[in-house]
């Protein structure tokens, strides 16, 4: 069975923020599937990005404008793309661990909201 979790991040200028993340349990031991992203709108430059952490161990650094961004999914076709984009992960978390999206912002603050879509495993 599959199971969502929801990710939202509040952007900071010229900072890194992250997310509670996706923890590991002993009574729920789970496999992050993948990420789910969309952007509420785009920084005005090139320097934000979306980065996915296991612990420390960085998984993903991907530019925001490859995720779909709400303002510009509205004004478009709604048939045109999806409203959000999955990154797959495909990742067993050993238990206690966690995985987190972060997003860098640069002088531009942004806001991303999306899911962690997992199994629980045995």
């Amino acid at each position: 069975m599959k199971y969502f979790q929801s990710i939202r991040i509040t952007g900071a200028t010229n900072s890194i923020t992250y997310d509670d993340g996706l923890k590991s349990t002993e009574a729920e031991p789970k496999r992050l599937v993948a990420c789910h992203i969309q952007m509420n709108s785009w920084g005005v430059g090139e320097d934000n990005d979306v980065q996915g952490y296991h612990e420390r161990a960085k998984v993903f650094d991907i530019p925001e404008k490859l995720f779909p961004s709400l303002r510009n999914s509205i004004q478009a076709s709604v048939l045109s793309e999806p409203m959000s984009k999955a990154i797959p992960v495909d990742l067993d978390i050993p238990v206690g661990e966690t995985f987190k999206v972060a997003l860098k912002c640069s002088s531009y603050n942004v806001d991303l909201r999306g899911a962690y879509e997992y199994e629980i495993i045995s």
